[in-house]
């Protein structure tokens, strides 16, 4: 690559990720992986931790970005956002379960998904006429979002078709 951006280098270490794991996750990694010197890649990320809270960002900004299309396809916020997470569910390699060992390794990291989960509890409290309700569903969502990216439930499971399915028409009766 003759010109890398910082776009360019968050894919390249979401890529060591997902080939490696969080744990191989090192500068030295991602700048072979871009095509960059290690000082390259240190002009844009200078500690390994501010290049794990760009790739949350991503994932973040990605997730926000489904529940956008979904939401241009006639869908409500809450509809938009359960099925962002089922999009993220499909990520069969290991993205999600790299960055959340990432995050183990340094719980900081968490503070732009608090910031986005507390944005998204308001915005559900100001739209639905049973708020708890709406934040059940999500919490639903997301406890299979973590059994399915931790291995508890198997994807093949037909379980989470009916469910995600449930989640979905429970949504829809709160419009």
């Amino acid at each position: 690559m003759s010109r890398v951006d910082k776009s360019a280098i968050v894919r390249a270490a979401e890529e060591v990720v997902r080939e490696k794991g969080a744990r191989k996750l090192t500068l030295d990694a991602v700048a072979t992986q871009c095509g960059l010197s290690k000082g390259g890649l240190i002009h844009h990320f200078r500690t390994k931790q501010s290049l794990l809270k760009a790739m949350l960002e991503a994932a973040i900004a990605r997730e926000d970005a489904s529940a956008e299309a979904c939401t241009k396809a006639g869908g409500d916020l809450l509809t938009s956002r359960l099925s962002s997470i089922f999009e993220l569910m499909e990520d069969d390699e290991g993205l999600p379960r790299s960055l959340i060992a990432a995050v183990a390794e340094d719980p900081a990291l968490l503070e732009p998904v608090k910031v986005k989960e507390a944005e998204l509890r308001s915005e559900i409290s100001q739209t639905y006429k049973d708020p708890e309700f709406a934040q059940l569903l999500i919490l639903a969502a997301q406890g299979m979002f973590f059994g399915r990216v931790l291995g508890v439930v198997e994807p093949e499971d037909p379980m989470l078709t009916r469910l995600r399915e449930r989640l979905l028409m429970l949504s829809a009766d709160l419009t």
